[in-house]
């Protein structure tokens, strides 16, 4: 096809593709496409009009080719032209990139030879087949890369001491470099995939519409016969001091399926916590949770590793970091109850010796009458349960005993609902006679926010009583929250030999999204009943315990009295209901690790008592550097977002910011 159309047309499609076309008919292009076009309309009226023995068909058959010639003439005379764009020798400039990263150094094959060798010797040697072809055509500037792209005098100017590969902004930095020079190309060289933060799509784009081809040339192997590698660590941003939270680390392996690893945790003053995991026999990614306890508030670094294994060609990439920020604060929690009973005090009792957590207590003792306790001053909860935002929202979360929601008025059911999704905070809903749908809420804002499901109550009829056995769910286990003892498999036999609470509540199943931590088995056909489920809701998260007397797990004659599976079941609750919820100014450091010379850029988020979005505060960041020294930073407001701020800070040594 490719011959049949290089006869007609005298070039190969490649040609077409490649090239443009033009017509150079001159100024008098416009006056031959007029005249050809009356000739077209007179040929055509002309076989309209003829009469004769000829049939319809022939004459549209002449007609069809007159105007063929018609046209035909007229394309000659428009003078079409193909405009292949072609590199002047020595006019135009080739930008070839060189990988300066340490993995580099990696020696590949028998003969023990670097893959930063094999780049000298290709691109840095004079004599080389490929320089010097690529030399006879056009200009070269050679480049050294690894976060950023730098110009060198040639290859053997690398140092193979780049700790990264961020390729979209290596071929921006080489594109800006030569932004004054005919760019013909950019050639890249290699051994590893993009490690940026950000996409190399919008780098491609602005270089594919510039014109600006990108050949890549990938060096040494992209996988070993035997290799660990640690991909990906996730962590939360911040901790309360003494909470358990888990490490979650993906790793990636080659030839070694079947062999048992750890995975170590490490602090800045030693082991944090280290768990086994057997790699699957195929090669291939799996998923290790490692469960931590940071304790010293301030700024942690997470060095996350595997041992090097038998026969590993490559050990840098078997670890890590990442940075954990371990505050020290009281969260406030607001915990309603509208009638007296044991769990009320139980409760807060088992959280009483928790630095990190201020249990506000509100107990309906009557009507129009409250018990306060734990407030902090004598105007704290004066009139009940809050009315204003502002006073709702000062809290970081709230827990909704036995009371329905008719005691509530409907900008207060509101509130809690806002509290969740626009708040951000923490709700946990637990069972008894006036919760749930018992309670009449049914159809209320707050209905929404709960991770199950209202089931119909009969009128008039309350619910059975039903007695059931706790069961840890398989996500329950890899949740800090039922995590009672050292290992998933000992908490759940702990769970096991709890003894049996009561539910009161008809519950249905849990709503798309929601995740059931604890579930109950027992009497009343209550058989896979959630007894703890949560949900994401907007900002915050919703967490539902249809159980009214977890108080037995102290009380109960087979629990010893020393046993502190109750308290630290609340413990452990309470903080991950409301350690996450966002303060009035929240700021984070968009990129957490960057290269000398680098911006790190910082963002702050600003609200009013209300959380609402402030867009006219005037927030400073103030940032210290590896050796101690301060610097303060006024942010400014971003435009196209409510209520966020930014700067940024140029680093100018290696170390913790």
């Amino acid at each position: 096809m490719d011959s049949l159309f290089e006869f007609f047309f005298k070039y190969r499609p490649v040609v077409f593709a490649k090239g443009q076309l033009a017509w150079l008919g001159g100024p008098f292009a416009w006056a031959i496409v007029a005249i050809t076009l009356l000739l077209g309309v007179l040929t055509i009226r002309t076989y309209l009009r003829v009469r004769g023995r000829s049939s319809r068909r022939d004459r549209l058959m002449l007609m069809g080719i007159r105007a063929s010639v018609v046209l035909l003439v007229l394309i000659l005379l428009l003078r079409p032209t193909l405009i292949v764009p072609a590199a002047v020798p020595q006019r135009n400039v080739v930008g070839v990139l060189l990988d300066d990263s340490q993995s580099m150094q990696i020696q590949e094959g028998d003969s023990g030879a670097t893959r930063a060798a094999f780049a000298k010797a290709t691109f840095g040697v004079e004599g080389s087949a490929i320089l010097d072809a690529l030399a006879e055509r056009f200009l070269v500037r050679v480049f050294r890369f690894d976060r950023h792209a730098a110009r060198v005098t040639s290859a053997n100017d690398l140092t193979l001491s780049g700790d990264g590969s961020h390729l979209g902004a290596v071929l921006e930095d080489a594109r800006r470099e030569l932004t004054t020079a005919p760019l013909a190309g950019l050639i890249l060289v290699s051994d590893g995939a993009d490690n940026a933060d950000s996409s190399l799509t919008p780098t491609l784009l602005g270089l594919k519409t510039r014109g600006v081809p990108v050949f890549t040339v990938g060096v040494g192997r992209d996988r070993f016969p035997r290799d660990v590698e640690v991909t990906r660590v996730d962590a939360p941003r911040t901790v309360l001091s003494g909470s358990s939270i888990y490490v979650e680390t993906t790793l990636r392996h080659s030839g070694l399926g079947g062999q048992t690893v750890p995975v170590i945790v490490e602090g800045d003053a030693g082991i944090l916590g280290t768990e086994e995991v057997r790699l699957p026999a195929a090669d291939g990614v799996v998923t290790v949770r490692v469960r931590i306890t940071p304790s010293v508030p301030g700024p942690l670094g997470l060095h996350v590793r595997v041992p090097e294994q038998t026969g590993e060609v490559v050990t840098r990439n078997n670890q890590r970091d990442v940075i954990l920020g371990v505050v020290a604060r009281r969260e406030k929690i607001l915990y309603f109850e509208g009638e007296p009973r044991f769990e009320f005090g139980f409760l807060r009792r088992a959280v009483a010796n928790d630095s990190a957590l201020q249990v506000v207590g509100l107990l309906r003792s009557a009507e129009h009458k409250f018990l306060r306790l734990g407030v902090d001053d004598s105007l704290e909860l004066a009139a009940g349960f809050p009315t204003r935002r502002e006073d709702l929202f000062a809290y970081r979360g709230i827990v909704l005993g036995s009371v329905e929601a008719s005691f509530f008025t409907a900008d207060q059911l509101r509130m809690i609902s806002d509290f969740v999704s626009v708040r951000g905070g923490g709700l946990l809903a637990l069972g008894g006679r006036h919760a749930f749908g018992e309670g009449g809420f049914r159809g209320t804002p707050v209905e929404d926010v709960y991770p199950l499901q209202l089931a119909a109550t009969p009128s008039a009829e309350p619910a059975p009583v039903a007695a059931l056995t706790v069961r840890a769910t398989p996500a329950g286990l890899l949740n800090p929250v039922a995590q009672l003892a050292e290992s998933p498999d000992s908490s759940a036999s702990r769970w096991q030999a709890l003894p049996a609470v009561t539910s009161v509540n008809r519950i249905g199943g849990p709503k798309v999204g929601a995740t059931v931590l604890l579930q109950g088995v027992g009497t009343e056909n209550r058989d896979g009943q959630a007894i703890l489920a949560y949900q994401r809701f907007g900002r915050g998260k919703a967490l539902a315990m249809p159980i009214q007397d977890t108080w037995i797990w102290q009380m109960h004659a087979d629990i010893a009295v020393d046993d502190q599976t109750h308290e630290t079941f609340w413990r452990q609750l309470l903080r991950w209901l409301a350690e996450s919820s966002p303060a009035r100014l929240e700021a984070v450091a968009v990129t957490d690790q960057v290269g000398v010379g680098e911006s790190i850029v910082i963002e702050a988020e600003v609200a009013n008592a209300s959380y609402l979005a402030v867009n006219d505060a005037a927030p400073i960041a103030e940032v210290t550097t590896p050796t101690g020294g301060r610097r303060t930073l006024p942010m400014e407001w971003v435009v196209d977002r409510d209520g966020i701020y930014r700067t940024r800070i140029t680093t100018t040594e290696k170390g913790r910011y």
